[in-house]
């Protein structure tokens, strides 16, 4: 957008304008630099400002190396055992959303190009846009928080290939429709690609590693971080008990330190060098 400047170090102060003048600025940028692009929206019933600025990110990250494992029922768990429940912003403010929503319905929708939306009809759409904002933003300031503790102590973060648009699929109709619904739902209210997203950017900002283990070739959740024998589980099995070797942990904390050993390269290694010695000691005795 031409014709604008704004008049501020990063803190408050004002966004000005041509034709329209001088705007209040509220807040504080994370971080500051040259003025570049400035684009001008209207969302949620608000006109936003969004300033790109120009600027050398100054982030720090911990020596450690961490693997995550992102769910439903465990927000995030990692390697060591520790976990991040998940905060269910959506699920907290549904019934508070499906009320307003079925008082919108009641109201006389305005008609394309026919005729305008009537005063009670705004109020009640602005509603329902003002709480799904509410919980819009609540999950997004959690997001960067979880994020940012994650990048503060760890120098390389290992976590699973996720493809958020296959496991949000628009249910099929059957007796699982309901069920796979109410995945979908507790998938969006994580923010799975969003926190994702946020974990990579923040740590490759840093100068450290995102390691994506191909979660079809390994199969985090299926495999035994110990011996790596692997056995198909079921979404109800949330204790992982290896049949081979007698590990027993929880299932999510099992996919973290798969995730962390793929990229170290440790278990996998050890692994391989036992099947090898393995065959050279069968050679040996033929």
């Amino acid at each position: 957008m031409a014709g604008w400047k704004a008049h501020t170090t990063g803190g408050n102060g004002h966004l000005e304008i041509s034709n329209l003048g001088k705007i209040q600025m509220r807040g504080k940028a994370r971080v500051w630099g040259k003025p570049t692009t400035c684009t001008i929206i209207w969302k949620n019933n608000k006109w936003l400002a969004s300033i790109t600025v120009k600027c050398d990110v100054q982030r720090q990250t911990g020596t450690g190396a961490v693997g995550i494992d992102i769910g439903t029922l465990t927000a995030v768990a990692f390697d060591n055992g520790d976990k991040i429940d998940n905060p269910r912003f959506l699920a907290s403010a549904q019934s508070n959303i499906r009320k307003a929503s079925r008082e919108l319905r009641r109201k006389r929708k305005p008609e394309k190009r026919q005729s305008k939306a009537s005063r009670r009809w705004k109020k009640a759409s602005c509603k329902v846009s003002k709480l799904q904002n509410k919980v819009a933003n609540r999950r997004q300031d959690w997001v960067h928080k979880v994020a940012a503790q994650i990048t503060r102590d760890n120098s390389l973060v290992a976590t699973e290939t996720l493809q958020v648009k296959n496991m949000t699929a628009q249910a099929k109709k059957g007796k699982t429709k309901r069920q796979k619904t109410g995945l979908n739902r507790s998938i969006i209210d994580v923010g799975f690609g969003m926190l994702r997203s946020a974990i990579k950017y923040k740590i490759e900002e840093a100068g450290g590693f995102f390691v994506e283990v191909p979660a079809q070739k390994i199969k985090p959740s299926q495999t035994c971080p110990k011996c790596l024998a692997q056995k198909k589980k079921e979404l109800s099995e949330r204790i992982h008990q290896c049949e081979k070797c007698g590990y027993t942990t929880d299932r999510d904390v099992a996919s973290a330190l798969i995730c962390l050993n793929w990229a170290l390269g440790t278990s996998v290694l050890d692994a391989e060098q036992k099947a090898l010695a393995k065959t050279l000691s069968s050679h040996a005795e033929d």
